[in-house]
C-alpha cells in the first residue's frame, strides 16, 4: 500500500509541475506551484524529514505562493509565443540528461554516510535533542547565519525597486471573526514550533512563517494597514535577528575563543535566544517582502 502511495505521489508531483510550466494562465500556474509544493512537502514526510516538510509547506508553498500571486497582479499580460520545435527538443534532451544523471547517482549511491553517526556522537554536547536543530544552530550555525543574511539582502532589493503597497479591498464582515480565530492560532502555533524545535521538528523558520501568515491575515483583512510606523518597526524586527545572531557569534568568540562555539553547558540557552530572535525577524522579513517597502514616504 505504501509503495502504491509513493508511486502516485511521485506521478502527482511530476504532473502538477508539468501543468504549472505548461499553462499560459498565470494564476493557474501559481496555483499549480502551490499544489506542487504541498506534494513535495508530503514527499519529505514520507522520506522521514518532517523539518524540511514544515519549511516547504509554510515557506516554499505558502508564503512564496502568496508573493507570486501578488506579483501576477502587477505584471502585464504576456504575449503568446511558441518556441521552435528544435528548441523544445533540445530542452527535452537536456532535462532527460539531468534526470538520467540524477537517477544514476541515486541508484549507485552506497547509502552509507558519516554525518548521522557524527551528529549522534556529539548530540549530547549540542544542548538540544533534535539533530536538525543541533546542525542548524550549533554544528553548522554559519549556514543559518548566512541564510538570514540572504533574506535581509532580499529585503534590501525589495526596498530598491520601491514596490507599490497592496491596497486590500474590504473582505466583508465575516473576515473579522475569521481573523479572531486564525491570528491567535498562528501566534500559538508559532510559539509551539519555536519551543519544540529543540527536541522535535520545528524551529525559527517554521515558526516565523506561521507568524507571518497571521500578519498577512491582519493586513489583507484591513486590520493592519502598512503605515510608516508599522514599516519602521517591521524593519527593526527584520534586522534584529541578524544583529542578535552576529552578537551571539562575537560573544561566543569572546568567551570561548571560537565564533559560534557556545560556552560549555549553556548551548541550549544560546540556541533558544537566537531562535526566538530569528522567529520575530523572519516573520517581519516575510511580511515586508509581501507588502513591500516604498522609497517615498507613505501618504
Amino acid at each position: 500500500m505504501s509503495l502504491a502511495f509513493d508511486i502516485l505521489l511521485t506521478f502527482g508531483i511530476v504532473f502538477t509541475a508539468a501543468a504549472t510550466l505548461g499553462t499560459q494562465d498565470r494564476v493557474a500556474s501559481v496555483a499549480g506551484f502551490v499544489v506542487t509544493g504541498l506534494l513535495v512537502a508530503l514527499s519529505w514526510v514520507r522520506l522521514g524529514a518532517p523539518d524540511v516538510a514544515l519549511a516547504e509547506a509554510a515557506i516554499g508553498a505558502g508564503l512564496t505562493g502568496a508573493l507570486l500571486l501578488r506579483s501576477v497582479r502587477r505584471l502585464k499580460p504576456a504575449k503568446m509565443r511558441t518556441s521552435p520545435p528544435t528548441h523544445r527538443v533540445i530542452v527535452a534532451l537536456i532535462a532527460a540528461g539531468f534526470a538520467g544523471a540524477l537517477a544514476w547517482a541515486v541508484y549507485t549511491a552506497t547509502g552509507t554516510t558519516l554525518y548521522p553517526d557524527l551528529v549522534g556522537q556529539w548530540l549530547a554536547e549540542s544542548g538540544v535533542t533534535n539533530p536538525v536543530t543541533a546542525v542548524l544552530l550549533n554544528f553548522r550555525a554559519w549556514d543559518t547565519l548566512l541564510e538570514i543574511a540572504v533574506l535581509f539582502v532580499a529585503l534590501i532589493l525589495v526596498r530598491t525597486v520601491a514596490p507599490i503597497l497592496p491596497q486590500p479591498a474590504p473582505l466583508g464582515e465575516l473576515m473579522l471573526p475569521f481573523a479572531r480565530i486564525v491570528v491567535p492560532v498562528c501566534a500559538f502555533l508559532a510559539g509551539h514550533l519555536l519551543w519544540q524545535g529543540a527536541s522535535a521538528p520545528g524551529g525559527a523558520f517554521q515558526a516565523g512563517a506561521i507568524l507571518a501568515g497571521g500578519l498577512l491575515v491582519l493586513m489583507l483583512g484591513g486590520f493592519a494597514v502598512p503605515t510608516p510606523r508599522l514599516i519602521f518597526w517591521g524593519l527593526l524586527l527584520a534586522v534584529a535577528g541578524l544583529v542578535v545572531f552576529a552578537i551571539a557569534a562575537l560573544g561566543a568568540e569572546f568567551l570561548t575563543g571560537t565564533l559560534l562555539l557556545y560556552p560549555h553547558g549553556t548551548a541550549k540557552s544560546w540556541i533558544l535566544a537566537i531562535e526566538a530572535a530569528l522567529t520575530l525577524s523572519i516573520a517581519a522579513m516575510l511580511f515586508l517582502l509581501f507588502c513591500g517597502i516604498p522609497q517615498r514616504p507613505l501618504k
